[in-house]
């Protein structure tokens, strides 16, 4: 049974976070997760400088977990994507250089983010959802003067709409209820 806590009038209600619009920002890596079974690297980051400076930090205390993270895949055929990830934190932090042993080396550096919109459908409900996706790379430098490698997109789900799951309670005739 659920119990109120003695503290509940201390506790204060969660507000609704703040949501990065699609486009360029500068960003700091916070973390970085390797998992060398499926060969990538999670990497958490937080914008720093701007209007949204600072609303992943935000997000983390309002849900208790990191929710501005995202992959760099290390396998053959993705080896495209690693090198231009590593060469933008170079570029962004003069004197660095990248340590192939230790991945964690890029935690405080600072990278350029091209961030849009991914839709996907929810597994659970089959709902149309939205997040935020990190598209691509550049320097800080190219943030801060508009020249962004690309420009962010709205991208649709690959997959079309699951088809509805008939439950018991669809097939009760409702016609006599008196609302």
């Amino acid at each position: 049974m659920i119990q109120k806590p003695t503290n509940w009038n201390e506790i204060k209600e969660g507000g609704k976070t703040r949501r990065l619009p699609m486009g360029g920002y500068v960003c700091i890596i916070h973390g970085v997760h390797d998992n060398p079974e499926q060969q990538f690297l999670d990497i958490e980051y937080d914008v720093v400088e701007g209007e949204y400076k600072g609303v992943a930090l935000d997000a983390y205390e309002s849900w208790g977990k990191w929710s501005h993270t995202f992959r760099v895949y290390y396998t053959e055929k993705s080896m495209w994507r690693l090198k231009k990830f590593i060469t933008r934190v170079e570029a962004t932090n003069p004197g660095f250089v990248f340590d192939w042993g230790n991945p964690n080396c890029l935690v405080k550096r600072g990278i350029g983010l091209v961030i849009g919109i991914r839709h996907y459908w929810d597994k659970n409900n089959g709902s149309l959802k939205d997040a935020l996706d990190v598209q691509d790379f550049c320097t800080a430098t190219e943030v801060r003067e508009g020249n962004l490698p690309s420009q962010p997109k709205e991208k649709d789900p690959k997959e079309p709409a699951p088809a509805p799951v008939m439950t018991a309670a669809d097939d009760v005739d409702d016609g006599n209820l008196p609302f």
